[in-house]
């Protein structure tokens, strides 16, 4: 529910240094890699034009939290169906530029990952280097990515917005105890009531925040039928399957891949 691109980047960077031989975690990085770089462009506009709508005299009137949840949702919804309706005519639109994974490939194969189950079904055979399996990993992720663009662009205009909404409180309720001008003189934050931003703080009362607002799933009416989870940790090959639907030679597939000693 947080989505917090920043935080999984560190927690990626964490992993593939204390646990190198996993290799899902490179190919998750391979994935924010793209959102990165194609998503965060296109979801900018909806973000900025949202900030803009808001901060007019007709919305910035919306005091109750319900009228500022229905505000966001219907941004959401109009980020997500303007891009849906993109990818559906033209998929060139998210992929613009070409990915360099250099630094990527560099890292895996020093790690040399052996195991995953994201690894296992992006590697066609145990020989396969890690240079390989990150070529193979990029169509499959690059696929994912497109197919699901309009969900991760809705997840960034929710996070933005409810992070706008926290500031927007915070600076009424600044403004009715004390002026800025005051709380400089004081070495207090500009913004009252506002953690300093970055500090464990900060996360925590975000993380609150984004937890308490509603959901992807509830802003969106049918989202694909695609649960949050499955924008994150997706078992390329199991199409999005209940482990108790899948069938033993399913489940063999996902958990060893093309380690022909278990497969």
């Amino acid at each position: 529910p947080t989505f917090d691109l920043q935080a999984a980047s560190r927690h990626l960077s964490f992993a593939a240094r204390f646990t190198p031989q996993y290799g899902d975690s490179f190919l998750e990085q391979l994935r924010l890699n793209m959102i990165d770089q194609w998503l965060i462009p296109l979801a900018t506009p909806f973000i900025n034009g949202m900030l803009d709508t808001f901060l007019s005299s007709c919305c910035k009137n919306r005091d109750t939290q319900i009228d500022a949840y229905q505000f966001l949702a219907e941004h959401v919804k109009k980020a997500a169906d303007v891009m849906k309706t993109q990818l559906e005519e033209n998929v060139d639109t998210v992929i613009k530029d070409v990915l360099d994974t250099s630094e990527l490939e560099l890292r895996c194969s020093s790690a040399d990952p052996n195991y995953g189950h994201l690894w296992f079904q992006c590697r066609d055979s145990p020989i396969d280097t890690a240079r390989e399996v990150i070529t193979q990993a990029k169509t499959v992720m690059a696929d994912f990515v497109v197919d699901y663009a309009h969900l991760y662009i809705a997840a960034m205009v929710r996070r933005a917005g409810v992070l706008m909404l926290v500031h927007h409180r915070a600076e009424k309720k600044a403004t009715a105890s004390t002026t800025v001008g005051s709380a400089q003189e004081l070495g207090l934050p500009t913004i009252l009531g506002l953690p300093s931003p970055n500090s464990c703080q900060s996360d925590a009362m975000v993380d609150k925040e984004l937890r308490v607002a509603p959901s992807l799933d509830q802003m969106l009416p049918s989202p694909s039928g695609v649960a949050g989870s499955t924008l994150f940790t997706t078992v390329c090959g199991g199409n999005g399957q209940k482990w108790d639907k899948l069938s033993l030679t399913e489940k063999r597939r996902i958990l060893f891949g093309s380690d022909s000693l278990l497969s």
